[in-house]
């Protein structure tokens, strides 16, 4: 039963992720970006309504060493439908103590 419920949790999880990527992407869609990546994705049981990700961007234009431009970007997220909407830039993180911080508000 445990590892049902593990599943669940982790189908969910990709699920919610799945859906932040589409936000994000929407967020940046007049950005040039060509590959989007969520490294990481935060939620907090006391702001079920909210969620954290750190993204990778990668932009269609490459830097003085010939390589394509690469971003990282953090959003708080906000629950809209069953997806997400970004609701502010922050820093980026993969500790979730540094993304429970920004789902409450800190810097």
């Amino acid at each position: 039963m445990a590892c049902l419920g593990m599943l669940l949790s982790t189908v969910s999880c990709s699920g919610n992720e799945a859906k932040a990527k589409k936000a994000i992407q929407e967020y940046l869609k007049n950005q040039g970006i060509i590959e989007l990546t969520v490294d990481f994705f935060y939620t907090d049981p006391n702001l079920p309504d909210k969620a954290y990700a750190g993204a990778t961007a990668t932009h269609n234009f490459a830097g003085s060493d010939g390589k394509q431009k690469r971003e990282f970007l953090g959003y708080v997220l906000t629950r809209e439908g069953t997806g997400w909407k970004v609701e502010r830039n922050v820093s980026y993180t993969t500790e979730p103590q540094k993304a429970a911080i920004y789902l409450a508000g800190g810097k």
